[in-house]
């Protein structure tokens, strides 16, 4: 028996069982091997016959109390939570001095969500013996639910340096220092866990977490890949896959890791949340909105879900609920800076406002703190504070936080300006006439879409909100399929390089699946919009691959659409945005491209539509939209306003009011401050002061 546990716990299982089996052969019912016998099983992953087997150590001898602490535990990693309580309470009262035993009644009351009488077991834990580390541990994992984060990696800390040996508190800290977007410091006791032992599941999956939130989602993925080869129902992985393929935009694969991750751990509300936040993205907010609100019945404090519904509600239109919603997301984390971000952006802010003085008291907080705020939440801070500033008219305060905000973001990722440029060279270059009468005649003659494009911030948004407020348009605002059809590859090439080897058939097969995917959106509209701005870079591809297509682009003075997108924080992408003098060269870029497929395009191919001009003649500008959309003349277009629908973009505010002029020369009282976006933008500018 000596011999069996000495191989047992140096891993040598195989020689553990060997021995245990002749014991049990002399002695059937030898109860320190049928328990022990019981441990491997659950070692080797065989958790019922494990418990078997201590069931029959008990019924031998029922009065150890090492065989209820196991049973106990065994029982509650299978969820029998009854069965852990009952055999634990069994345990320490027929041993109150093992440390084990209190320890592990304690994670079963845990896992009841009865943190109080979870805390008490540990506290007995550790007055036994004060460095007992899976206690200290699990004193950090009741902290971390009840989301005092701070202290859980204290104690996380303590149990790692109580038994360096013992790799769960180490994971468990590289998972709260996520949580508290930290997660440059979250690598290194994560890859001190894998350095012990490589094969850890949980800190495979954690730094997979932590490289895709650090935008290095090509090493998140054979991590996460690892954890899911080890245990194939691990859940948490799964939505850590949903997360890498979330952000390379194959929603179609993150939804299914995230379905995978709902069905393997129905219980927990973050995997919802997590299905729910692909489903917005992917434009299905009716499934999103359900899943937030079954994350909330699981857990009324999950902000994610919370944050998740305010943007629904904030995109439907309902901007009482919206601000509701992320008023619910601050009373459980004062905090909670990504709430009080969103609550700027509901409502123009006016001197004196409470969320404005929060928002001061936590630039002051950070400014003092030993622990300086994260970038991403230091980014949400300064770009709430600018636009708080802005709505007040106090443009001197506003503008340094804008700055700040875009200098955080722009150290997160890398963007060359010369190479969009040569980008947009390209384009130009393979879109010459003879390309164009090469295609001519191919394409969908589908006339559904209507194409809504231009600069971020231009007034894309309004103008589609106007032509869908038409009986006979449906809008399916900003979609990535057009974009997506255009990168395909012919011949090894992909945008726009494909366009001098696809042949007409190919265009018009494209052109079919885009109208094909339109039309799911909205099966029995007559035309459907979509608004994605960076359609621009197609234009000639549509006009060839949908000749039936309407186009309407709209451009808005060059520095009011700059500053526009320099002062809003992006959900994705717009990388070019967070420099001024990047800027100016993109807008450059953009407007040497729609001169291009002015001269290469047959007359009338676009309308062009000033913003300015919607704002000064609404009616002039409108009838002119609609009768180049081929729709007859509905007062409808004149209170777009009114009209009800899903709006997902930065501009979601702003169109639910009646035309205002107050966005027109936005960037004169800023203009002290817009050296760099100036010159790049030259004789763009208008008249400078």
């Amino acid at each position: 028996m000596v011999l069996a546990n000495q191989h047992q716990s140096q891993g040598r299982l195989q020689e553990a069982e060997h021995l245990l089996r002749q014991i049990l052969q002399a002695q059937p019912q030898h109860a320190y091997a049928l328990h022990l016998l019981g441990v491997i099983a659950h070692q080797a992953g065989k958790p019922e016959l494990a418990i078997e087997l201590i069931q029959k150590a008990i019924r031998s001898n029922g009065k150890v109390a090492l065989f209820h602490a196991n049973l106990g535990e065994m029982y509650r990693q299978l969820g029998k939570l009854d069965e852990a309580v009952e055999h634990g309470e069994r345990a320490v009262a027929l041993d109150a001095n093992l440390a084990s035993a209190h320890s592990n009644l304690g994670i079963a009351y845990f896992d009841r969500k009865d943190y109080g009488r979870a805390q008490t077991c540990q506290q007995h834990a550790l007055a036994i013996d004060p460095n007992f580390a899976p206690a200290l541990n699990n004193m950090g994992s009741i902290c971390r639910a009840n989301k005092d984060r701070n202290t859980a990696l204290d104690w996380y800390r303590r149990a790692s340096a109580a038994n360096s040996a013992y790799l769960e508190p180490r994971s468990n800290l590289g998972a709260v220092l996520l949580e508290e977007e930290r997660a440059q410091e979250a690598i290194e006791p994560l890859e001190q866990a894998l350095r012990i032992n490589p094969d850890y599941t949980e800190a495979l999956c954690n730094l997979g977490m932590v490289r895709n939130a650090l935008d290095q989602h090509d090493a998140a993925f054979p991590l996460l890949q690892r954890a899911l080869q080890l245990r194939p129902a691990y859940a948490e992985a799964y939505v850590g896959l949903a997360r890498v393929y979330f952000e390379k935009e194959n929603f179609p694969e993150a939804e299914q890791c995230a379905r995978r991750a709902v069905e393997l751990a129905p219980e927990k509300a973050e995997m919802y949340s997590q299905l729910g936040g692909i489903y917005t993205e992917m434009a299905r907010s009716s499934e999103a909105e359900t899943l937030y609100r079954r994350a909330l019945e699981i857990d009324p404090e999950c902000n994610d879900a919370l944050l998740g519904l305010g943007h629904l509600s904030m995109e439907g239109g309902d901007m009482e609920l919206a601000e509701s919603l992320f008023r619910q997301a601050l009373a459980n984390d004062t905090d909670n800076l990504p709430a009080r971000f969103h609550l700027a952006q509901v409502r123009k802010v006016k001197a004196g406002d409470e969320n404005l003085s929060a928002l001061e008291a936590a630039e002051v907080a950070a400014r003092n703190s030993e622990h300086p705020l994260p970038a991403k939440k230091a980014m949400a801070l300064h770009f709430a504070l600018g636009k708080c500033y802005d709505d007040s008219g106090e443009y001197d305060k506003a503008f340094p936080h804008f700055l700040e905000g875009c200098r955080l973001k722009r150290a997160t990722f890398d963007y060359d300006a010369n190479e969009v440029t040569r980008h947009f060279d390209s384009i130009m270059r393979v879109f010459s006439p003879a390309t164009i009468e090469r295609l001519r005649g191919a394409g969908d003659a589908s006339p559904v879409p209507i194409f809504v494009l231009g600069m971020p911030r231009s007034g894309t948004t309004l103008t589609e909100q106007i032509i869908a407020s038409h009986p006979d348009v449906h809008g399916a605002g900003e979609l990535p399929d057009l974009l997506a059809i255009a990168q395909r590859a012919v011949a090894g090439a992909s945008y726009p390089q494909n366009m001098q080897a696809i042949d007409r058939a190919q265009l018009t097969a494209w052109g079919a699946d885009y109208v094909a995917g339109l039309q799911q959106r909205a099966p029995d509209a007559r035309y459907i919009t979509d608004k994605m701005p960076a359609n621009f870079f197609a234009v000639g591809l549509i006009h060839l691959m949908l000749p039936n297509a309407k186009i309407i682009h709209v451009n808005r003075n060059p520095v009011d659409t700059c500053l526009s997108c320099f002062t809003r924080l992006f959900n994705r992408k717009q990388n070019q945005t967070y420099d001024l003098a990047e800027l100016g060269r993109y807008y450059v870029d953009y407007a040497r491209l729609m001169e291009h497929w002015r001269k290469v395009l047959p007359a009338g191919s676009f309308l062009d539509v000033r913003y300015e001009d919607i704002v000064a003649d609404q009616e002039a500008q409108t009838r002119s939209m609609i009768e180049h959309c081929g729709l007859e003349w509905n007062d409808a277009c004149l209170d777009f306003h009114k009209h009800k629908r899903s709006i997902r973009t930065a501009s979601v505010t702003q169109v639910r009011q009646p035309i205002y002029s107050s966005s027109v020369e936005r960037w004169r009282p800023y203009e002290k401050f817009l050296g760099p976006l100036l010159d790049a933008l030259g004789d763009l500018v208008p008249k400078r002061g």
